[in-house]
Order: C-alpha cells, then sequence, then structure tokens
C-alpha cells in the first residue's frame, strides 16, 4: 500500500505544487495507486508491480503517449522534472498520470454500450501502426488452452470428483478446436489489444468516453479477442440463478446490447465474414477458461463449490452453441452493411 511518506517522496521529483489531499483509488488489484490532490490539479500516483520489467513500463508509456498524440481518450502520463515519465525510487517503478473525471459503466445506457464499441474501434486503428512488444505466448483464447487448464486439474483431482465435469471440458474444446482451428485463428487480423476491456477500465461523461484505462495487458492477438473481453463485460444479462452462485460470470450476454456493441465496432472498423463467425467460439473460450482459472485458483475449494462453477461454465457454452446462428447472422448484417456503405 502506498504511504503518505512514499508519495510525498514520488511527487517531490515533479513540479506539480504541494500536496493537499490524498485518497485511495477504488480499482485496481495488483498496482499500488492514489489519488493525490495538488496545487496544480488531481493526479494518479502508481507504484508498480514487481512483475513488470523496466521495459514493460516503457513500451506501456510509449503506448499511451502514442495514443495522446492521436488524440485518443486516456489518462495522460506526467513527466518529473528530468523529463521523464518513469521514476525510479529504491528500486521500485513509479509514475505520475493525469486524474480523469468521469462516472462508472451504466448498464441501463444503451448509449455507452454503443460508445464502449465506437472507442475499441479507434484504439484498435490508433495502434495500427505501432510496433508490438516481443512475445511468443499462445493465443489468449485459442480452444487449446481450456485443455492445459483441465491437465493441471486431473492431476489434482485425485479422488475423481471433477472427472465427469473436466472430461466434458476436453470434449467442448475439441468441438471448438474444429470451429476455430490454430489457421483459422491465426489468420484472424491482428493487432496490439487492449488485453483488458472490462468496466472498471473506462470511464464515461454521460454516453461519451473520456478515457480508456490500464494497458498492462496490451500484447499482439486477434482483434476480435478485445470485442470478445467487451462483450462480456459490458453486454451481460445478469441472471438471479448465476449472480448467486460463486462462478465468475453473471450470465450470458443481452444480445440486443451485443448487437449494438459489434455494430458500432463495425461502423468504424468493418468486422470480416471469419471474424464474426469465430467471435462466439472466443467467447465461449473465455468462459470455459474463467471457470476453469477459479477453479485452480480455489484449491482449497470443496468439490461442490467446484463442480457447481464448472456447470456454470457449461450452461454458458450451451447458451452460445444455442444463440451463436442468430448473433452471427446479426453481426453479419452490421459487418456487410458498414462494407457496402464504404464501397458505394
Amino acid at each position: 500500500m502506498l504511504k503518505s511518506t512514499d508519495i510525498t517522496r514520488v511527487l517531490s521529483c515533479y513540479d506539480l505544487g504541494s500536496i493537499e489531499g490524498i485518497a485511495a483509488t477504488g480499482h485496481g488489484f495488483v498496482n499500488e495507486t492514489a489519488i493525490v490532490v495538488t496545487r496544480q490539479g488531481r493526479f494518479v500516483v502508481r507504484r508498480n508491480h514487481y512483475r513488470f520489467s523496466l521495459a514493460s513500463v516503457c513500451y506501456r508509456h510509449r503506448l499511451i503517449d502514442h495514443l495522446c498524440q492521436r488524440s485518443f481518450p486516456t489518462a495522460r502520463l506526467i513527466q518529473n522534472k528530468n523529463g521523464s515519465t518513469v521514476t525510479i525510487i529504491d528500486g521500485r517503478i513509479y509514475e505520475v498520470q493525469e486524474y480523469v473525471h468521469g462516472t462508472d459503466f451504466d448498464p441501463g445506457c444503451p448509449g455507452q454500450v454503443m460508445e464502449v464499441g465506437a472507442t475499441l474501434a479507434c484504439y484498435h486503428q490508433a495502434v495500427l501502426d505501432l510496433p508490438p512488444p516481443e512475445d511468443g505466448t499462445l493465443p489468449r483464447y485459442a480452444p487449446a488452452r481450456i485443455t492445459s487448464l483441465t491437465e493441471g486439474l486431473y492431476e489434482r483431482d485425485v479422488m475423481g470428483e471433477l472427472h465427469a465435469d473436466l472430461a466434458w471440458y476436453d470434449g467442448r474444446a475439441a468441438a471448438l478446436r474444429a470451429i476455430l482451428s490454430d489457421h483459422t485463428y491465426e489468420a484472424l487480423p491482428r493487432v496490439l489489444i487492449h488485453g483488458d476491456m472490462h468496466p472498471d477500465n473506462v470511464r464515461f461523461a454521460g454516453d461519451r468516453v473520456v478515457a480508456l484505462l490500464d494497458f498492462d495487458q496490451v500484447e499482439r492477438d486477434a482483434r476480435i479477442v478485445d470485442l470478445a473481453d467487451a462483450l462480456v463485460g459490458f453486454t451481460t444479462r445478469v441472471l438471479p440463478s448465476e449472480a448467486a452462485s460463486w462462478g465468475v460470470f453473471r450470465g450470458p450476454l443481452d444480445i440486443p446490447q451485443a448487437v449494438n456493441l459489434v455494430c458500432s465496432y463495425s461502423h468504424a472498423a468493418p468486422l470480416l465474414p471469419g471474424e464474426v463467425a469465430a467471435l462466439p467460439a472466443l467467447i465461449e473460450v473465455l468462459w470455459l477458461r474463467g471457470e476453469l482459472g477459479r477453479v485452480i485458483s480455489t484449491p482449497d475449494g470443496a468439490p461442490d463449490y467446484h463442480a457447481a462453477v464448472l456447470a456454470q461454465g457449461r450452461r454458458l457454452s450451451e447458451w452460445m452453441q444455442q444463440h451463436a446462428p442468430i448473433l452471427i447472422n446479426r453481426w453479419s448484417k452490421a459487418a456487410i452493411g458498414r462494407i457496402g456503405a464504404l464501397a458505394a
């Protein structure tokens, strides 16, 4: 946790005036952050987690500067007295950003959902000419990710209580590989994805997005990975039965909202037919990975609890299998309509 003494030391490296107030931030689980009010305004001080190297922090700062130069809505980094956006004290990496005034996402505002789609498309276009960081990771939502998770759980489930559930996950992973093969995934258009498109990272003023934040998980992957994350994060239809469970997700997609988000994205960056066809499979992988990850991260959980978590993933998967044709049809009409408008 950032202490007032830490913040005072950090701000002594900046020309931001004397400190008038300090408050804890409402979001963030990895890095330590605090809101600081000085005579020059309101700022966010961040101490980066140990896992982030200096090179990765510098790359992220380069990305944020790249976006700011293109007037993309995000929080500007503040330079210290040496003209750098990176401040190192006692081996820890700090940074200061402007504070963006805004409100949280309101699921009852359809205009915000559409604005998320448009903003995501603008982000993808803004980073097209930015070289990505070097990485050789497996694509985030490749079906093989499911199998790698079940393998570890089979080894841990020595009594076999979850074997039947895990066998279903393996079977579904095989079916998803038939839909979304490695070759098909590799052919999807790639960009520097944001990698963490969920409501905590977007600030609004009315329906307008005033800031997309938190670029810690950027990597080169299929651009519809961000779209899948956004659909789950911003268009989930909350079901009381799901909300009461201990699973990761609160329900399936709200179809009209999901169509609105994709339509808004396609208006700025038309989707290819292959992307539209692959999107439901990516969302399924996202859901199944999430539930498997919850089981892995709770090794002391009772077998009944783990079975309930895995059952939620199965229900979501079955929902998508039933509704994928409807979604693909409606998303395709949006994408085709936009491509036709551009051609005209």
